[in-house]
């Protein structure tokens, strides 16, 4: 053999191969660049403004349709028609709903089909004008999330798929998703927004009639996990936010489960830096504020469920 052909040789063999690679490169690139692009630019911004500039501590009844990302989670028990609100959860994409694991815990997570995504919502218990309903095709729940079988609620995060598009309106909006592991400062001041339980009782849950929002500031993580706070409840992958006495009503309850934990980070947009995930029974325990899975943590897990849904799907 001629010892100069040998490298023409070589190349003709790795032709199909780097044929190969290069058919495929440019199409992972481009399902890679989906994933990032696919996002909405134009989350985080309400049509109506919310009302942030009084300073209220215990919250008080939001101004209608002001939180336009906020979702009513609401299955529809065996052998009924009616449905019930569940859980809250926060609407970031034409197709997604961020909200908490635990809140399909009962063994209802299977049955996408029982499960309803409702926006554009204020009166609960009302028919509102603006509101829209979505049935939902599936429920990932993190991996990882253990409880009730764990008592503690680590990994307490989910995404939920609607089973068609949801388009905006004045009132309904996404909310932005935080930078990966951006941090919040003690002391920032963000919103929890919800539907929740507002009179803190132990027993006999009374969900609000109107939408309500409260403003809480960040707590400091290592106050947090002190022993007379949550202790080693609390991981570094969840946010402390609330208030340590029991001066007023509670922030988040029981019902506000998976809805939003709202910060604005030197921008205009409103960002989910949290989802309520969980509090003491009954709302008012001194040194016990709410604790919400830090969303920043989780950008990883979340693109890679989607991008999983796209290609499984």
């Amino acid at each position: 053999m001629n010892v100069k052909r040998l490298p023409l040789l070589l190349l003709l063999l790795l032709l199909p191969t780097l044929a190969l690679l290069l058919s495929i490169s440019p199409t992972r690139h481009r399902q890679h660049r989906v994933q990032h692009l696919d996002w909405p630019k134009d989350c985080g911004i309400p049509h109506f403004q919310p009302n942030t500039a009084e300073r209220i501590i215990s919250g008080n009844e939001a101004r209608p349709h002001s939180w336009p990302w906020q979702v009513s989670l609401q299955v529809r028990p065996r052998g009924t028609k009616k449905y019930i609100h569940v859980c809250g959860g926060t609407l970031i994409h034409r197709n997604w709903v961020l909200t908490a694991a635990h809140c399909f815990q009962k063994g209802k997570a299977e049955d996408a089909a029982s499960w309803r995504i409702v926006l554009g919502k204020h009166r609960l218990k009302r028919s509102e004008k603006p509101e829209r309903v979505f049935g939902v095709q599936r429920i990932y729940r993190h991996e990882r999330f253990r409880y009730p079988l764990l008592s503690e609620l680590d990994y307490d995060i989910a995404l939920v798929k609607a089973n068609r598009d949801i388009p905006t309106s004045q009132q309904i909006r996404y909310a932005c998703l935080p930078r990966r592991e951006s941090a919040l400062r003690p002391g920032h001041y963000c919103w929890v927004t919800g539907w929740g339980d507002t009179r803190g009782g132990k027993e006999n849950v009374s969900l609000a009639e109107s939408l309500n929002q409260a403003r809480l500031p960040i707590i400091d993580f290592n106050t947090c996990r002190q022993k007379k706070f949550w202790g080693n409840r609390v991981r570094d992958s969840m946010i402390c936010a609330g208030f340590r006495d029991t001066e007023g009503p509670p922030a988040a309850c029981q019902g506000d489960s998976g809805g939003p934990l709202l910060c604005q980070l030197g921008r205009d947009r409103w960002e989910v830096h949290g989802v309520v995930s969980f509090g003491p029974i009954g709302c008012t325990v001194e040194n016990k504020p709410s604790v919400f899975t830090r969303t920043s943590t989780y950008i990883p897990w979340i693109e890679a469920t989607r991008f999983r849904d796209f290609f499984l799907h």
